[in-house]
């Protein structure tokens, strides 16, 4: 079992429930609603150490959420759809304020929003509406790194003196995330072109749709 499947349950298959309240939605609402508070740490009073510890456990909760809901069978399709939109959210709003601060390169931050934009112009220009892809890992393993990376910046500011070691870790995970990011791309633009050449063909999509892709 990886960690993408922690907590999941070998016993029983995992089901799929309509519930709005369930435990890993909870998570996911209040990550959304520490945002605010993240920006305004860094661009505010720039606290970096309270904005970095802030950053880092929503970064964190990404996989709590997830592990939640395997763990305690509360998979719905409501977190299935809401979930990767967090991530993104997560992602995009950290990015742009520590680019606003000056503590993370600017390619960093328009790499992530370029491949982001291509995809949703993409999925617009093909379907109207973004489709619901299946997650992939690839795509989670990126997710992953850029939320790892990001803090990181914020880390290196807060250090000061001495924090290159924290700034070149940063810089790998980014670059790792970035990486995979573009691959994760392509992967959901061959994944909406099948599913568009299914519809077209007027054959069942096989996409097994899960959430918007990451």
């Amino acid at each position: 079992m990886g960690l993408f499947d922690a907590g999941a349950r070998r016993a029983r298959p995992a089901t799929v429930q309509d519930r709005v309240l369930t435990v890993p939605n909870a998570v996911s609402g209040l990550r959304l609603l520490a945002l605010p508070v993240f920006v305004w740490l860094v661009l505010g009073p720039q606290r970096y150490g309270a904005a970095f510890a802030l950053l880092a456990v929503l970064a964190t909760s990404d996989w709590i959420d997830g592990f939640l809901a395997r763990r305690l069978d509360q998979a719905s399709r409501l977190g299935a759809v809401v979930d990767p939109l967090i991530d993104r959210a997560l992602l995009v709003t950290a990015a742009v304020t520590l680019l606003l601060a000056g503590l993370v390169p600017w390619p960093v931050v328009a790499l992530m929003v370029t491949r982001d934009v291509a995809l949703v112009s993409a999925s617009f220009a093909l379907f109207g509406a973004v489709p619901r892809l299946r997650v992939s890992r690839t795509g989670k393993t990126a997710t992953a790194a850029l939320l790892a990376a990001l803090p990181l910046f914020l880390l290196a500011a807060f250090v000061g003196a001495g924090g290159e070691a924290v700034t070149g870790g940063a810089w790998a995970l980014a670059a790792v995330g970035v990486g995979l990011y573009y691959v994760a791309g392509a992967q959901y633009a061959r994944a909406a072109w099948q599913l568009r050449r299914e519809r077209s063909g007027g054959a069942s999509p096989q996409s097994g749709g899960a959430g918007p892709a990451r």
